[in-house]
């Protein structure tokens, strides 16, 4: 009679154990991926100057980070003074006809969160620069981190041979080459670059390629993103 009492008290207290060591362990693991927090910053109190800061993660890995996505800004920034130094040598009267009567160039920059997931981060950043004409000329970089370590990421960190690069670009040139629109202006495997410059967002399974506008000329809605699985180089 007292073996069995000990054997239930002991049971019911393995049970308690359990149910009380679960959800700590599972609080334990989701804390292990940061969640980072967005503010956005005008650079110099340039309303069109845009850009990100990152908070809610390891102290030093915001600190990487930020010093980053700040940089670019300030890349941004040079830009935009150069652009308003070249447009005061312009007589007014030409630059008003030149600009369709805006009488001004016009620079801009902003950026879009693009992954947020699994311990990574990855931010594109647009510029735009208006100097006459229908329209203006745009640009994109991206800006890829870990947020836990604030290691900023190339494609070569990605591919770190030569022959996933290969891998890479024959399997963007198969897909590109039979889809449309892309197709009409991608017909042989030197039109589709995969070099250490190329661009990259992290994604879910993988990655994609990112390139600028009117890099495939038959492709005219903004910035191409090929996605490409992990298995093609893994």
């Amino acid at each position: 009679m007292q073996y069995r009492q000990l054997l239930k008290i002991t049971m019911t207290f393995v049970v308690t154990l359990t149910l009380f060591l679960i959800p700590s362990y599972n609080h334990k693991t989701n804390a292990t991926t940061p969640v980072p927090k967005f503010t956005r910053h005008v650079y110099e109190g340039n309303s069109l100057l845009l850009y990100p800061q990152v908070s809610g993660i390891n102290i030093k890995a915001a600190s990487k980070i930020n010093s980053t996505l700040k940089g670019a800004a300030e890349k941004s920034y040079d830009n935009y003074i150069k652009l308003k130094k070249s447009e005061k040598d312009i007589p007014r009267k030409k630059l008003c006809k030149k600009t369709n009567n805006k009488c001004r160039y016009s620079y801009n920059s902003h950026y879009e969160v693009k992954y947020n997931s699994n311990g990574k981060l990855s931010i594109i950043y647009y510029d735009y620069v208006y100097t006459g004409g229908s329209k203006g000329k745009g640009s994109a970089t991206m800006y890829n981190f870990d947020l836990m370590t604030g290691k900023h990421y190339k494609i070569h960190d990605i591919l770190k041979t030569s022959c996933n690069y290969k891998k890479v670009q024959k399997y963007a040139f198969d897909y590109l080459s039979k889809h449309e629109p892309f197709s009409k202006s991608v017909s042989k495997l030197g039109d589709v670059t995969v070099n250490k410059n190329t661009q990259f967002s992290f994604a879910k399974d993988g990655i994609y390629l990112v390139y600028q506008e009117n890099e495939f000329q038959s492709y005219t809605d903004g910035y191409p993103f090929i996605k490409i699985p992990k298995s093609v180089y893994k």
